[in-house]
């Protein structure tokens, strides 16, 4: 080696040296500031994440004639369900019916009617610490679906299965809100599921950011430190406080833009309120990007969360019908 390598191999380890401490140095300070935010933000952000929407849905009452049945989930626990059987000749199926949050299984009424009416049997049932089902002491469910909202579908779907005495029903999901979530996880699991239709569904991670992006514009205003702040960042911090919340209510939450995109060839229609102010129609937007065809999107203008059913009661039944109408006979 030459003499004139020295000072060169000497400046090159110089400057790599240099390099790594400034890298050292910043990931120092990307710690600590994210332990700072994190001290001084996140009992914020678990408020936001954990806080359960302004809205109480209606108090449905049984329906005269339904059967009633009471199942089991894997792990134990007593759910509460029953059965509506169509008065046609021939039914087509079976639709099982998944209610929003802080509601229960008589809710299906006003979303099930014209399908019902047209050859389709409708099993609903309530979630876990809804309506009548076994309660669990330990967890207290949120707006977000959770590992146990999917436990107690495929209870359900379970259960069609055996009071169907057939291996393979024609089957097909409605979800409200979470239930919608619910359904789509569900599906991705459960081949048994023919076809899926949601009111209402949103992502878990992208709900979250958004609002964690709108509660940073607020808090830090819209200057330099939000506009240079990476979309990225927000989602680690997202990250933390949805971690911290499923350990507080043991449960954990499932990738829902995962989930959505295992639905094809099986088809899904998503239903949506234009003026929604819980769940933006940009986010559910995003979500249903991620699936794939066949896939169809109903944006209702003028309806709010779970809004579209009294907006547009008779088109709502009209489309949801010829949806699973279509599903059917490509199944068949």
């Amino acid at each position: 080696m030459s003499v004139g390598t020295w000072p060169l191999l000497g400046a090159l380890a110089f400057w790599l040296g240099a390099s790594l401490l400034v890298f050292a140095l910043l990931a120092v300070f990307f710690v600590l500031y994210t332990l700072v935010v994190c001290i001084l933000f996140v009992p914020t952000m678990m408020r936001v994440f954990e806080e359960t929407p302004l809205f109480v849905p209606p108090d449905d009452q049984p329906v005269p004639g339904a059967e009633e049945v009471r199942f089991q989930a894997s792990d134990g626990v007593w759910l509460r369900g029953c059965w509506l059987l169509t008065s046609a000749p021939s039914p087509r199926g079976t639709i099982v019916f998944c209610h929003e949050f802080l509601s229960n299984r008589w809710s299906c009424r006003p979303y099930c009617k014209t399908l019902l009416e047209n050859g389709y049997d409708i099993f609903s049932f309530d979630f876990r610490n809804h309506g009548e089902s076994e309660s669990l002491p330990h967890y207290s469910p949120m707006f977000w679906a959770s590992n146990f909202e999917l436990t107690d579908l495929q209870a359900a779907l379970a259960q069609v299965r055996e009071q169907k005495r057939d291996t393979n029903p024609w089957t097909g999901l409605l979800g409200v809100s979470r239930g919608g979530t619910a359904a789509i996880l569900a599906a991705a699991v459960e081949k048994q599921v023919r076809a899926v239709v949601t009111d209402g569904a949103f992502p878990t991670r992208g709900t979250q950011l958004a609002y964690m992006l709108r509660w940073a514009r607020i808090y830090i205003g819209d200057g330099l430190l939000y506009r240079l702040t990476p979309e990225w960042y927000y989602s680690l911090l997202c990250a933390i406080a949805r971690t911290l919340g499923a350990r507080r209510h043991g449960c954990r939450f499932p990738k829902v833009s995962q989930a959505i995109r295992k639905l094809a060839p099986r088809p899904l229609l998503m239903i949506h309120g234009g003026s929604d102010n819980y769940i933006v129609p940009v986010v559910a937007e995003g979500l249903f990007r991620c699936a794939r065809e066949p896939k169809e999107w109903w944006l209702v203008p003028q309806a709010r969360h779970n809004g579209a059913i009294q907006v547009a009661q008779e088109a709502y039944g009209r489309r949801i019908l010829e949806f699973f109408n279509a599903a059917h006979t490509v199944a068949t």
